[in-house]
Order: structure tokens, then C-alpha cells, then sequence
């Protein structure tokens, strides 16, 4: 195995020194694949969990349906700062099995699950404390808060559990650990689909229970994880002598996450403002929110896959910049481009065929009117899929080659160059245009970063041509 002394290669699984050189030599195309289709699964998972409660929730208890949807925007604006922080991680550790430190990549790993371990816990305990005044800070009303107290306060319980689980899926990808990555998935999806059946339809136990079904199965996965964390043959055998809890570690986990988070943040909490500014078309066109986020939720069936591949992508890169291996990351990033074109291309096709049929399920008991509705913003929206596929592959690039900076710059552009005050000069310029303003400023926005994420593409190729790149993980 290159680069590995006998001593390194002794204290670490044959699988997982396979998982390194497949990675490292393997078939680029092949590589991507093998990577990044898991964490696509992973994207649709998500997807179909988000219209699960949003289906179960409007069918048992339609005056609970706007809660539901706002305590989701809240729930992502929390899960944003983990989400950036999980990915700082698996990028130092993808680093270090790269260049063969697995001793280095343990104890990072070690430091990083008992970090994430006490943080899921403080999270938890604080934000129950202060769950009603985060719900007001969101401009639910209090009918809604009483409505939706419950539901938020096990989202909350969820929130930090998925912490804890999104760290031990990062450590999974960043050894190349796939096929447990699908498992999880695949079980953890059936696991809450058959607790919303047996809570909600079964013992009929509310709105709440909605929540409460993510949340087992969020618990499943966690149990899973403690069993492989103190499992003899686990790569990351959690030993608490075993860490690093250096200010080098915390350096560069900090330099290459913050940014991902701040800037996800920025992005999550620029919707609710962005629904906010939608709201001058409520009076003329009642449900025109309602039906901007029907819309960002249909397009998310293609968008979703897409956007998963910044994590493989990310993983990938890193392996291969610590070994230096310029022209191999060129060849890696133009497979995962013409992945994620391949994908939001047939995702396109088959969103507008079925165009008619989509929207009048998601308008539901709204009738043709809602229907009509949500098709004429989507006409727009749907444009700028492709676009985001291409600003998805530009994103693990430079997630891999550690300029987080500049992906949190590509986030606060996509909201406040593009998407803002797009949704402004449609308001102000052209009032008597209505809801379809909405699908307007989501075509610009979203073909605007696509073309912003072309001219980072080619600086960051030319740079990587010319070995102007470097591993900034330093441990």
C-alpha cells in the first residue's frame, strides 16, 4: 500500500487499506460512483422524510400544517451549524487517511465524537429552555405555538441525536465506508415510516408523533454508532485517552468549518425572510408562500441528490490532495460534474412531463386553483436545476481543497446578490406580475450562482493544473 509503513499498515483493517487505495488509484468514474450514490440515497432519504411528516401532518390535522413548516425552517437553521462542522471533520480526516496517518486520523476522529457527544447534549438542554421563545423569534402566533410546542420540543430532542449522527456518518465517508453508510439509510428510513404509521395512524396520538417517529429512528441509528464506536476492529474505536485536544486540531477544524456553517445558516435564515417579502402577494394571490415553498420542495426531489455529492466529492479530493495527485482531482471533479448533470438533466425531463400531476398532489385539498399556482412558479424555478447541479459539483471542490471561505461566499451571494434583490426589482418594477414574480427571482438566483460557480470552477482547475493547491491540515 503507497505510503504506509509496515507499523501503520499492521494497526489497520484490510478493508479499510482497500477503501484507501481504491479511493487513491482506483477508476475515477468508478470511485465517484462508488462514493457518492450512498450519500445521493442519503439526499433522497431526507427528501422523502421532509414530505412524509408534511403529507402525514396536513391528512390528520390540516390547521397544524403551517407549523410544521415553519418549525422545519428553525430546525435547519440549527442543524446548519452542526451540519458545517461535521463537514470540517470528515475533511481532517479524509486528510490524514490520505496521507497514511491513520494514528492521527484516530485520534481526530476520537476528539471530534466526544466533542460532538457533550455539544448534541448542550444543544438539547438549552434549546428546550428557551423552545417557545425560539418559535416567537420565528413569528409563529400563539395558536401555532400551542399547536406546535410538542411537535418542536421532540424535533429539538432530534436535533441533537442527528448531530451526534451526522459526526459518525462523516467518519463512515471519509473511510470510504459506503455500504454502511446505504444500510443506515435504508433502515432508518423504513424504521420512521413504520413509527409515523403506528404512532399517528395507529394510536391516532397527534402532531407531535409525527416528530416522534424521526426521532426513534434517529435513536436506532445512534445505538448503532455506540455499537460500532466500542466494536475491538472499528477503525475509530472510541478511547478517550485516544484524542487531540490540541490547538492545531482545533485550528484547522474551526478555519474549515465555520464558514460552512455560517454560511448554510445565512442561507436557511434568508428564506424566512425571503417568505416574508413573498407575502405582499398573499392579498391578491392567497397561498403564494404556500406555493414558493411547494415549489423549492418539488425541486428538491432532484436537488437533494445533487447537493449530497458535496460531501463525496469533498471526501474524494481531500484523499487525493494530500497525496498530490493534481491531474487525478481534475479528472474526479469533471466525473462528479457530469454525475450530477446526468441526474438534474433526467431530473428536468421527468419533473416537467409530469408537471400537471405533481403539483395538483402537492396542492391537495387547495384544488386547481393552488395547483395552478404552484405549476406557475415551478415553470420558473425548475429552470435552474441544472444550474445548481453544476454550483453542487463546484461546492465539493472546494470543500476538498479546504477554501471554505469561499464556499460561505457562494452561499451569502446566492441569497443577497442574486436571490434578494432579484425578489426586490420583481416586487417594486413589476407589481401587477404577481406570484409568478416568485418563480422569476428563483430562476435568476439560482442560474446566477450556477454561472458565479463556473467562473470559481475554472480558477480552482487552473489552480490545481498548476500545483498551486496545497494540504492546509496541518495536525
Amino acid at each position: 500500500m503507497s505510503g504506509l509503513s509496515t507499523e501503520s499498515s499492521s494497526k489497520v483493517s484490510k478493508k479499510d487499506l482497500k477503501r484507501r487505495e481504491f479511493i487513491l488509484n482506483g477508476n475515477p468514474m468508478i470511485v465517484v460512483l462508488n462514493i457518492s450514490l450512498p450519500l445521493m440515497a442519503l439526499g433522497a432519504f431526507s427528501y422523502i422524510s421532509s414530505i412524509i411528516d408534511t403529507v402525514v401532518v396536513s391528512t390528520t390535522d390540516n390547521d397544524a400544517l403551517s407549523g410544521v413548516v415553519m418549525i422545519s425552517q428553525i430546525k435547519q437553521l440549527i442543524t446548519a451549524l452542526g451540519g458545517g462542522f461535521a463537514t470540517g471533520s470528515s475533511i481532517i480526516v479524509s486528510r490524514l487517511i490520505g496521507r497514511g496517518e491513520y494514528d492521527k486520523a484516530k485520534k481526530a476522529a476520537n476528539t471530534t465524537i466526544e466533542v460532538f457527544f457533550c455539544l448534541a447534549a448542550l444543544v438539547i438542554t438549552v434549546i428546550q429552555f428557551a423552545a417557545v421563545g425560539i418559535l416567537k423569534l420565528g413569528g409563529m402566533t400563539p395558536e401555532m405555538i400551542d399547536m406546535g410546542i410538542g411537535y418542536f420540543r421532540v424535533q429539538i430532542v432530534s436535533i441533537g441525536v442527528g448531530l451526534f449522527n451526522q459526526v459518525f456518518m462523516g467518519l463512515e465517508k471519509s473511510r470510504g465506508a459506503m455500504k454502511n453508510i446505504t444500510f443506515i439509510n435504508i433502515a432508518s428510513m423504513a424504521l420512521k415510516l413504520m413509527f409515523t404509521i403506528i404512532f399517528v395512524n395507529g394510536f391516532h396520538l397527534g402532531t407531535a408523533w409525527v416528530a416522534g417517529g424521526t426521532l426513534c429512528a434517529d435513536i436506532c441509528v445512534t445505538l448503532y454508532a455506540l455499537v460500532n464506536l466500542f466494536r475491538k476492529n472499528y477503525l475509530f474505536k472510541f478511547n478517550r485517552k485516544n484524542t487531540m485536544f490540541t490547538k492545531d486540531f482545533f485550528k484547522s477544524l474551526c478555519s474549515l468549518s465555520i464558514p460552512v456553517s455560517l454560511g448554510k445558516f445565512v442561507f436557511s435564515l434568508g428564506k424566512v425572510l425571503v417568505n416574508r417579502l413573498g407575502m405582499r402577494y398573499e392579498e391578491a394571490e392567497p397561498g403564494a408562500v404556500g406555493a414558493l415553498g411547494v415549489s423549492n420542495q418539488i425541486s428538491g426531489s432532484v436537488t437533494h441528490l445533487t447537493s449530497a455529492s458535496e460531501d463525496s466529492e469533498s471526501s474524494i479530493i481531500s484523499y487525493n490532495l494530500s497525496k498530490k495527485q493534481y491531474s487525478r482531482m481534475i479528472k474526479l471533479f469533471f466525473c462528479t460534474l457530469a454525475l450530477n448533470l446526468t441526474i438534474s438533466i433526467i431530473g428536468y425531463i421527468i419533473l416537467v412531463v409530469f408537471s400537471e400531476p405533481i403539483s395538483v398532489f402537492f396542492a391537495g385539498d387547495g384544488g386547481a386553483r393552488k395547483a395552478a399556482l404552484i405549476k406557475k412558479i415551478f415553470s420558473f424555478e425548475r429552470v435552474g436545476i441544472i444550474a445548481l447541479a453544476v454550483n453542487s459539483s463546484v461546492n465539493g471542490l472546494i470543500y476538498g481543497l479546504g477554501y471554505t471561505k469561499l464556499s460561505m461566499i457562494c452561499n451569502l451571494s446566492r441569497l443577497f446578490v442574486f436571490r434578494i434583490p432579484s425578489m426586490l426589482v420583481m416586487i417594486n418594477c413589476f407589481p401587477d406580475m404577481g406570484a409568478e414574480s416568485l418563480g422569476i427571482a428563483m430562476l435568476v438566483s439560482n442560474v446566477g450562482i450556477g454561472l458565479m460557480s463556473v467562473v470559481i470552477g475554472v480558477v480552482c482547475l487552473l489552480k490545481i493544473k498548476h500545483h498551486k493547491t496545497k494540504d492546509n491540515v496541518k495536525i
